[in-house]
């Protein structure tokens, strides 16, 4: 089983060596993808100096968001013909050593699975104001969105690759934690197999968020659109998404056809690599 293990950077220099270095301890077959923002603080040279041979830095333009930066890695690992594609943050906040838990239930049959601070065993070490509207905004999600899951907007996942197939990528080209929803609901609608399994959040290491207060309304306005979205049948004909090559950058992959209204969405299409949105499908 192919395993590639994602997680998306803008200035996280005084994290990413041991969110790396924890993940070549706990998955040493795995290979590794991190996409990159153009961080300012050294964060790419941090990663070039460990001389990781399975880790693969895909450096974009600018801040191009967190969402397309998930979308970039499902790209690569439909492209490159993974079997298991593993998401964790790389801020500290979760834990490497808890990545083979979420392979595991992958082997067992499951398509989807999300780590959980909500479920029973599961642990956050927020407090305060921070810990209660993730808590809220977690029962709401549950509630409206009929899942069966405790977790929805944290990004510690793990994906069979042939499902993502099944997933419409346009429709998932949102910011924040509105991407991380929606990709349950889409996953839910497309009849995924979905578990949560626990683990224990932590504190962020270095650094400040980069999500900003506002995004937390924006997650709200999301989850009452996305209760809607939930209830409707899924047209075959809305699948996929149809990766294509990028002229602009060259890449083999992360141009994808039918685009929504948006940031890429000019002509019909998008890349989520350079983030040329004029036509430049080859």
């Amino acid at each position: 089983m192919r395993v590639l293990v994602f997680s998306a950077t803008y200035d996280e220099a005084g994290n990413i060596g041991g969110v790396l270095n924890g993940t070549v301890d706990a998955v040493p077959y795995a290979d590794i993808l991190v996409v990159d923002d153009a961080s300012t603080d050294g964060t790419v040279a941090v990663m070039r100096g460990l001389q990781l041979p399975q880790l693969t830095i895909i450096e974009r333009p600018g801040k191009m968001g967190l969402g397309s930066a998930h979308l970039l890695a499902f790209c690569h690992a439909m492209h490159c013909g993974y079997d298991v594609l593993v998401s964790l943050d790389a801020d500290g906040s979760h834990q490497p050593c808890a990545i083979p838990l979420l392979i595991e239930k992958i082997r067992e049959g499951n398509d989807f699975v999300i780590g959980s601070r909500y479920c029973a065993g599961g642990r956050c070490d927020y407090t305060g104001y921070r810990l209660h509207v993730s808590q809220v905004a977690n029962r709401a999600a549950r509630r409206l969105l009929g899942i069966a899951l405790s977790e929805f907007t944290t990004s510690f996942r793990a994906f069979r690759v042939t499902a993502l197939r099944r997933l419409w990528l346009p429709g998932l080209r949102r910011g924040g934690y509105s991407f991380f929803m929606a990709a349950v609901v889409e996953g839910a609608r497309n009849d995924f197999q979905m578990v949560d399994v626990p683990i224990h959040f932590l504190r962020r290491g270095y650094g400040v968020s980069k999500i900003a207060k506002l995004e937390i309304f924006r997650g709200m306005a999301t989850l009452l659109q996305l209760a809607v979205v939930r209830r409707l049948p899924v047209s075959k004909s809305r699948r996929g998404g149809g990766l294509a090559p990028c002229r602009s950058c060259a890449s083999p992959y992360a141009w994808i056809e039918g685009m929504p209204s948006g940031a890429y969405a000019r002509d019909g299409g998008g890349c989520v690599q350079c983030g040329a949105n004029d036509g430049a499908a080859v």
